[in-house]
């Protein structure tokens, strides 16, 4: 995959704001589109590139390629194309090239060394990956399934939840993610809905909460991690159970389940919460007052991903998780 260099604290030329990454490789994006490939020793793969002038909304990896979003908001520009992993990537046109030339319908312009794109009549949201698959919706248009090569497996409508007193446009798709029997699909206002295998509606909740969604992640042990926009996150076992709100020193960036704890980074802080995990396995009694069983620690900075201990700083640097 190319020459590898050492990531030393600092090293990175751009301010990161996603980390995507599979067993075997990571893609930090820049907030200006920046890209560049690590190792699973956090060690760079090539250099830093910008195949497109564009910020990067979102992004997947898959065993052989990464797949992003770029979104000019100014232009109307949306695009989602696929890089190779086992390639040079390289830097793109400018901006001014495409301002001059997003009108053209019939432009071939697209990310550099690109091996697909898709030119998208919206800005998607809850843009991601279940299986070897892509999924991804467009406001008040409907959910769409892609492959890893871009082409459509299907599409269903766009969610509505009839009791919910806020327009659609106030409430966008924030993460649609795979379970073991289907899909549950998260809005920004805390309505859910759980889809199964044949994408037949289940159930359809709107959780109470005291702020809008961020972000969510999923684990079959450790249940829903709820990450708002405000400084608190809530955890929940279930869909439709009551969710327990914790109270946070900052917003929460990035969450993974491990051994029973929930980890997280984010605003100026590392957190960890203890499940104690019942007969049914996931069906977890959390109990905060135990001691030890929910902690922050501060960071001089905001972590912005968290795996293995490991945390990427906005300012480019990996440091040692901080809470325990």
């Amino acid at each position: 995959m190319g020459e590898s260099n050492n990531m030393e604290d600092g090293e990175l030329d751009f301010t990161p704001t996603i980390v995507n990454r599979n067993s075997s490789i990571l893609v930090v994006i820049g907030n200006s589109g920046e890209l560049i490939k690590l190792d699973n020793n956090r060690d760079k793969i090539g250099l830093t590139t910008k195949p497109f002038p564009a910020p990067i909304l979102s992004g997947v990896i898959f065993e052989d390629i990464w797949v992003g979003v770029w979104v000019d908001r100014e232009l109307g520009d949306a695009r989602m194309a696929a890089l190779p992993l086992d390639g040079v990537w390289e830097n793109g046109v400018g901006r001014d090239v495409l301002r001059t030339l997003h009108a053209d319908l019939d432009s071939d312009l697209s990310p550099k060394t690109a091996i697909w794109q898709k030119i998208l009549s919206s800005e998607p949201m809850a843009f991601g990956k279940i299986g070897e698959n892509i999924i991804f919706a467009t406001m008040n248009k409907g959910i769409y399934m892609i492959d890893k090569n871009g082409q459509e497996l299907w599409r269903e409508h766009y969610p509505k939840w009839n009791d919910l007193d806020i327009v659609e446009d106030r409430n966008p798709l924030i993460s649609i993610i795979g379970t073991e029997s289907g899909m549950v699909i998260w809005s920004a206002s805390g309505a859910v809905m759980e889809l199964d295998k044949e994408r037949k509606m289940k159930r359809s909740e709107i959780i109470k909460l005291k702020d809008k969604i961020f972000d969510v992640r999923f684990s079959e042990e450790g249940g829903w991690f709820i990450m708002l926009h405000g400084k608190s996150i809530a955890i929940m076992d279930d869909i439709g159970n009551e969710p327990y709100i914790i109270k946070t020193p900052g917003p929460v960036m990035d969450s993974y389940f491990e051994n029973g704890e929930w980890r997280w980074t984010g605003w100026r802080h590392d957190g960890v919460i203890k499940l104690k995990s019942g007969p049914a396995g996931r069906n977890w009694k959390m109990t905060m007052e135990e001691k030890n069983s929910f902690s922050t620690m501060p960071r001089e900075n905001i972590g912005i991903h968290i795996f293995d201990n490991k945390v990427m700083t906005n300012d480019g640097r990996w440091e040692d998780y901080s809470s325990s």
